[in-house]
């Protein structure tokens, strides 16, 4: 974090924001990075849908501020980091950034903050898996990265993932393809007992929609149901595929994270699947940051940056 002796540095924050596609964690920070508060607001998924992701951020920083009496309008000398899902892709950054009035706003995507809490400069592999999904490995100065599309193309192992995977057994079932569980039949109670009704929820349900399903298939994996062990099983063995080919062992370490990421931790390290390595289940390590706290060590980095004078 940033050493601060200069006063002027001193009256400066930083806001720090790790955005995904269920919920947003929020921090307000010194300027040595010292976290001042930290709150939870709604979800911020800047593809999905721009406008209320923009207006859930604006209240969770103005949440942020309040919880740690700040007055909110010292943000016109603080510098703001916003770590977004979708803010890649483009001009989401921009017009994020334009819309809040700290002295410094940098918008990135969820997965720069998560990169920069979780490996830093160091070799290793993250493998975020929460409503969305991406992937990547540092070793030796190379970076090699997999996934981040979204769910239209992509976000394999993610809780968006897995809940779609499940209705669309759900509808496998009732067609006969596959037999019916009770994982199967519960879901279709839950819509009416009518497939048409799972046909309307898909067409319109975001990713945070086909998330809030994936604990169900958790729950039933537990009580050894065939369709949500097929479904994580399909799971896995995706993440050992993804994992080799950004050569994870080659970085002596691996990371599974977020919600999804932390259920197939427990999965694979206690007992690991069929559908793993052993050799791969060995180098599952616990992450010393997240992603807030990635974001919380590039404002410190930006203030620098910003006041190099006060940086002293």
């Amino acid at each position: 974090m940033l050493e601060v002796q200069n006063k002027a540095m001193k009256n400066r924050h930083i806001l720090a924001i790790d955005g995904g596609g269920t919920r947003s964690r929020v921090a307000l920070a010194g300027c040595d990075g010292t976290i001042l508060s930290q709150i939870e607001g709604g979800f911020a998924n800047l593809t999905s849908d721009f406008e209320t992701s923009r207006i859930n951020i604006e209240t969770a920083i103005r949440d942020a501020y309040e919880a740690a009496q700040v007055p909110v309008d010292s943000l016109q000398r603080d510098v703001a980091v916003l770590g977004i899902a979708g803010a890649n892709f483009g001009d989401f950054a921009a017009r994020l950034s334009g819309a809040f009035d700290f002295a410094k706003t940098y918008v990135v995507s969820d997965r720069e903050i998560a990169i920069a809490g979780v490996l830093g400069q160091a070799n290793g592999t993250l493998a975020q898996m929460g409503t969305g999904s991406f992937f990547v490995s540092q070793c030796q100065g190379r970076t090699k990265q997999i996934g981040g599309w979204g769910l239209q193309l992509a976000d394999e192992c993610s809780g968006a993932w897995l809940g779609r995977e499940l209705l669309r057994h759900v509808m496998k079932a009732n067609d006969g393809l596959i037999g019916e569980t009770d994982l199967t039949r519960d879901m279709m109670q839950r819509f009416g007992s009518q497939p048409g009704n799972i046909v309307l929820f898909a067409k319109t349900a975001t990713p945070q929609d086909f998330g809030q399903l994936a604990p169900e298939i958790f729950a039933a994996q537990m009580t050894g149901d065939t369709v949500a062990n097929g479904i994580i099983g399909t799971a896995i063995a995706d993440l050992r595929r993804i994992l080799i080919a950004l050569d994870a062992a080659e970085t002596g370490r691996i990371f599974l994270c977020g919600s999804v990421g932390e259920r197939l931790k427990e999965l694979l390290v206690d007992d690991v699947a069929d559908e793993f390595d052993h050799d791969l289940a060995a180098l599952i390590s616990s992450p010393d940051g997240d992603g807030l706290i990635g974001a919380i060590a590039l404002g410190c980095d930006l203030l620098k940056v910003t006041w190099p004078d006060e940086a002293v």
